[in-house]
């Protein structure tokens, strides 16, 4: 498992110690918050939740819950959230397209890993199902970039 990987481990499982630890070493590194795992992880968690119902209504209830019990889900924007959901279910929603190509990379990377924090959460995963759905995210994201991965 690479440390972006990792890094994003710790932040799911609340290992603050581990993550600060990470995020110095990124710093250092002159690297920043490792977005690509983060989109990848979100896609497979999507994935794994949604696809076999493609459910716009469940998305929608997912997303006002995820913004319910999110410490700062408040912040969470709604219309947003759902529509990276859409985008990784390939769903044909208005405007979808239009509000994913407005969003700002670190934009979209918090608002990915706000609603995959709740993902996990709600498929109260065991460790080695999270790190199942991390290194299937490693390897996806290898095989699209692999000269950079």
């Amino acid at each position: 498992m690479k440390d972006e990987t990792k890094f994003l481990r710790a932040l799911l499982r609340q290992d603050w110690e581990t993550y600060d630890s990470f995020t110095e070493k990124f710093q250092n590194g002159g690297k920043g918050t490792p977005v690509a795992i983060i989109g990848y992880s979100f896609f497979v968690a999507v994935q794994r939740r949604f696809s076999e119902s493609r459910d716009a209504g469940e998305v929608i209830r997912f997303v006002a819950d995820a913004r319910a019990r999110l410490l700062e889900g408040r912040e969470l924007p709604a219309k947003e959230g759902e529509a990276l959901i859409y985008a990784m279910l390939d769903m044909d929603m208005p405007g979808v397209e239009e509000i994913v190509d407005s969003l700002d990379v670190g934009v979209m990377a918090e608002i990915q890993g706000q609603l995959l924090f709740r993902l996990v959460e709600d498929a109260e995963m065991a460790d080695e199902q999270l790190d199942e759905l991390l290194l299937e995210a490693e390897q996806l994201l290898r095989q699209a970039h692999p000269v950079e991965y």
